[in-house]
Order: C-alpha cells, then structure tokens, then sequence
C-alpha cells in the first residue's frame, strides 16, 4: 500500500469524488478528505491510499501539476510522522542537591547546641 497526500483539492470534494480521479490510476484502498471540525467544510487537502507502489506512482506522473475544478493540485507521497522522543528534564543551572538525613557536614567537628 502506498498513501498519497494530496493538496489543493476543492473544499467542496468529497471523499468518493476524489476516490474516483484515483480510480483511473489503479485501486483505490481509501481516501480520507480532511474537514473543519467545526463547519464540515474541506481543508483543501487530502490522503489516498493506494493499493500498490505502480498505482501511486501512475496517479503522481497524471495528476501532480493538474488541475481540479480551476485549482491546481500537487500529489506526493505522504511522509510517515515522526515520533519525537520525550524531553529529558533538565536540572535548573546552579542545582546543587542538598545533604540529606541526619549527617550534616556543615557542623562536623563543632560541638551540637544543647537547648537548657
């Protein structure tokens, strides 16, 4: 399988329209056209996914550069996300731990206060 991102599709173009175009370059696994989540209305881009690299590679060559509707669409192959690993967490500049429990070397050698 091979997934298409496609940009600059009118806002109005459905899924099963755009479907169709594709059709003509091998077989259509899925298209998927993304919307507002608000108002419903296309964003002007979309993902097809092809059901083999000959079929995407066909779609590419016919349709990268052409026109749907008067607006020209571009047609490559959609990059994988990259998954980011999480920040370390740095210590702020300056950190110092402190000693802790009760061998606190500060006062090693003084006599300890005794309270009357």
């Amino acid at each position: 399988m091979s997934k298409l991102f496609v940009v600059g599709i009118p806002r109005d173009m459905d899924s099963a329209e755009l479907g169709d175009i594709f059709a003509d370059y091998g077989q259509v696994q899925h298209t998927t056209v993304v919307t507002d989540i608000d108002t419903g209305i296309g964003k002007g881009y979309a993902f097809v996914t092809m059901a083999d690299r000959v079929g995407a590679d066909a779609a590419i060559a016919a349709l990268d550069g052409g026109q749907i509707d008067e607006r020209t669409i571009s047609v490559r192959f959609a990059q994988q996300p990259v998954v980011q690993p999480a920040p370390q967490l740095k210590k702020p500049a300056g950190f110092k731990p402190k000693n802790q429990g009760f061998n606190n070397e500060k006062r090693k050698g003084k006599r300890p206060r005794l309270s009357r």
